[in-house]
Formats: structure tokens, C-alpha cells, sequence
């Protein structure tokens, strides 16, 4: 079974993987600190660095290229309320605020 694997200021949390469910969604489900606030892209607080699994994830949405600037997104960047992963893979996200 595939894993995702959050990393938080409080620890590794590995939880199963949850197809097309949001980052930030599936985080609050499980009780795990992803600092969000407005889940729609605007605030990026949910800023996430993929570590692993890249591949397993939804394409780069509208609300990420108009937040994140495009070295941030080549870099690995991406918003927690906008990830999704749709096929099964091992996946290792990192909250990384500003």
C-alpha cells in the first residue's frame, strides 16, 4: 500500500494515501498541523516542498502559477490546497511556509 509521508516543524506523520483528496484536507483529517488558511491558493500559507513522488501528483494548477513564482515551482514548490495525489506512489511532502 502507498504511503504519504507529511513533515512538520513536529515530526514525520506517515499516513495511507488518499486519491484526490487535497493535501491541506487529508492533513486536517488526520490531525497533523499544516498551516493553512484560506484553501483556495491565495494566501499560501500551505507553501509544501515535494520531497518524493512528484510524479504521483496532479499537474501544477492555475492558483499555484499565479501564487508561486515559476524558480519556486521548478524548484519543487507547491500549495497544500492544491495537491492532489492522483495515481498510487509513495509520496513525501514538507511544509514549508515563508
Amino acid at each position: 500500500m502507498s504511503q504519504l509521508t507529511l513533515v512538520t516543524r513536529a515530526g514525520s506523520h506517515e499516513l495511507p494515501v488518499e486519491l484526490n483528496q487535497t493535501v491541506v484536507s487529508i492533513a486536517k483529517k488526520h490531525k497533523v498541523v499544516w498551516g493553512h488558511a484560506c484553501q483556495r491558493g491565495v494566501c499560501a500559507q500551505c507553501r509544501t516542498f515535494v520531497l518524493e513522488g512528484a510524479e504521483f501528483l496532479n499537474e501544477v494548477t492555475k492558483e499555484e502559477k499565479l501564487r508561486l513564482r515559476k524558480a519556486e515551482r521548478a524548484e519543487g514548490f507547491r500549495l497544500g490546497c492544491q495537491i492532489q495525489v492522483v495515481q498510487d506512489g509513495d509520496v513525501k511532502l514538507a511544509h514549508r511556509p515563508y
